[in-house]
């Protein structure tokens, strides 16, 4: 853990009131226009990245070229020296996690669901984001710009928090430098096998020492053999999929499944930007998956109730079991999930993986379970947070059972049901209020309108009505939609163009990947799908989002020229529905 400090600003920070930081000359930067986008990156000018992004490619350049270039000069400002930051007065809170390279891997997995003039939307709106998720620790301090400190702490407002026009200048550009809290100076340790070192490195993050860890992962990649490639894929998530609260009811100490998501991101964009370009992504991976908090209880739940029920036959039930899930069975622990506790769901998986049953098809009925309880139970608009982590973790551990072959895969479905069936019951804590400001409305309301729409004019519907949070209408479209066709293609390239829409928040893009993954390879049928087509519009247009603002959206147009916008309200009409606050640079009231 570390101590953080009390002072909001610091005496360099204070000082400044408008000048942009100005990175030395040849900081690692490429030339040309590639190296002026490296540059605004570095200086947390968002707007500057996301156009320069923009513009070079129009003309022509390779997008995960661009992406390369932006992970190498972002890396070393993706880390936290902990997750854990200790007030003055003993107690502490905690240090969000890195988003940038979690919405470039969910942008890159949306790119085939886009329409060819926007088909780059979804990764400008990950690019418009890294600017500012740098430096998150000092940006919890008030000490640098970017979306925690002017959005979460509210910075701006605060001694020092305007320019001299009265802006925020939490919105940036930077007037410093960010800090690198972990070093990029490190010799691959190469010592042993590669099972050695496969095992060493599960044991260097358990233990917590980041720099054995990456050192031991350094080690793995300079491999040439693609079998130990595909095994350090493997161990990687499998040491993020591990670390995961045992609930998150009456726990401050939580990580809600960040080091699966992030050990996904370093497997999905390595592949993007390739293997021997790929070391920064590792440089802000790993070392974050051996950083305070580690949290072991249900590694630890899982390791004793498949000894006892297995008697060391567990390592071998993934091939072993090719059972089909069926109808009784499945009722059986959706009824677990949905209505039981954790030693409930505990105990119907282990009785199905005691039958015999495929692990993924059990996977997959809990992921459905979830989708069921969305629909039918979620309701409030700030309910849907540990909703989508525990979605997306879930899409993580899937990931891993569908690709990979590890010997501790049996224990998957037990982690997804936990972190899922845990939401579950805190949603329950709160019954249903429709006279709350944050009830989401009810789709059925709005039915009779939808059903008179043409197919078409649905989905064009659908994408306006997300626009502003409009869950009634456009929920009532995708139900009059599913009515009507067996057609789910273009609904699903619909959901997915008004999740790329949502700017300053990549949870929205990692949330459509998600969903776009499961949709496509689950196995437990097509109402299921139909299930999760629902779920998804109430996620998208039924949550609270952090701004509804499409200045990037309109940004991205205009760069690219297009004479078509995917932007339905009027700008006359359009208001940032967020509930962090405007996005944009703007004055600040003080108090």
């Amino acid at each position: 853990m570390q101590r953080g400090g009390r002072a909001l600003m610091s005496d360099q920070t204070s000082g400044r009131t408008g000048s942009a930081f100005t990175p030395a000359p040849g900081a690692g930067f490429v030339p040309g226009g590639v190296g002026r986008m490296q540059e605004a990156l570095i200086g947390a000018d968002y707007r500057r990245t996301a156009g320069m992004f923009t513009g070079l490619i129009r003309d022509g350049q390779s997008m995960p070229e661009l992406v390369r270039h932006a992970l190498n000069v972002a890396a070393p400002y993706l880390t936290v020296p902990s997750h854990v930051m200790v007030a003055e007065n003993g107690e502490y809170s905690n240090v969000n996690y890195d988003h940038c390279v979690l919405g470039l891997r969910a942008s890159r997995r949306l790119l085939p669901y886009l329409p060819s003039g926007h088909r780059q939307l979804a990764m400008a709106q990950a690019v418009w984001y890294m600017p500012q998720g740098l430096d998150v620790w000092d940006q919890l301090l008030c000490e640098f710009p970017g979306h925690y400190a002017r959005d979460d702490k509210k910075c701006g407002l605060r001694p020092g928090g305007t320019d001299e026009d009265g802006s925020d200048r939490f919105d940036g550009p930077a007037w410093n430098a960010p800090k690198a809290w972990f070093d990029t100076d490190h010799e691959p340790d190469r010592a042993g096998t590669s099972g050695d070192r496969l095992r060493r490195l599960q044991e260097r993050i358990l233990e917590g020492d980041r720099h054995g860890a990456y050192r031991v992962s350094l080690g793995l990649r300079r491999e040439a053999d693609p079998m130990v490639r595909r095994q350090l894929e493997a161990q990687l998530l499998f040491c993020g999929i591990i670390d995961l609260q045992d609930t998150l009811q009456t726990r401050k100490l939580q990580n809600i499944g960040h080091k699966a998501l992030r050990a996904r991101a370093a497997v999905d964009l390595t592949s993007l930007i390739g293997w021997d370009h790929a070391d920064p992504l590792y440089y802000c991976v790993v070392p974050d998956l051996a950083c305070f908090p580690r949290l072991y209880p249900l590694f630890d739940m899982t390791t004793v109730t498949l000894t006892n029920r297995f008697k060391g036959d567990q390592w071998s039930l993934k091939s072993r079991n090719v059972g089909h899930l069926d109808d009784v069975n499945r009722d059986r622990l959706t009824e677990a999930m949905l209505h039981g506790k954790l030693a409930d769901v505990t105990e119907v998986i282990t009785d199905l993986l005691a039958d015999g049953i495929r692990v993924i098809e059990i996977s997959d009925a809990i992921i459905a379970a979830f989708c069921r309880h969305l629909v039918d139970e979620a309701w409030s608009s700030k309910s849907f947070f540990q909703i989508g982590h525990a979605f997306d973790y879930s899409n993580v551990v899937s990931f891993w059972l569908r690709g990979y072959d590890h010997p501790h895969q049996a224990k998957a479905p037990y982690f997804q049901a936990a972190f899922i069936n845990d939401c579950i019951q805190m949603n329950k804590f709160f019954p249903p209020d429709p006279g709350s400001p944050l009830w989401v409305g009810d789709p059925r309301e709005h039915r009779a309108w939808a059903d008179r729409l043409l197919l078409s004019e649905c989905l064009a519907q659908l994408l306006a009505a997300t626009e502003t949070l409009d869950y009634p209408h456009a929920g009532a479209c995708v139900e009059s939609y599913l009515s009507r066709t067996r057609e789910r293609t273009k609904l699903l390239r619909t959901l997915v163009l008004a999740s790329s829409k949502m700017q300053n928040d990549p949870h929205q893009q990692r949330h459509a990947a998600s969903m776009v993954e499961e949709w496509e390879l689950t196995t437990a049928g097509d109402g299921a799908r139909d299930t999760m087509l629902r779920a998804w519009v109430k996620y998208v247009a039924g949550g609270a989002k952090r701004t509804t603002d499409l200045e990037c959206v309109r940004m991205f147009e205009a760069s690219l020229g297009l004479n078509s916008s995917v932007i339905h309200t009027p700008v006359h009409l359009q208001s940032d529905r967020g509930v962090m606050g405007l996005t944009l640079a703007k004055p600040v009231e003080m108090p």
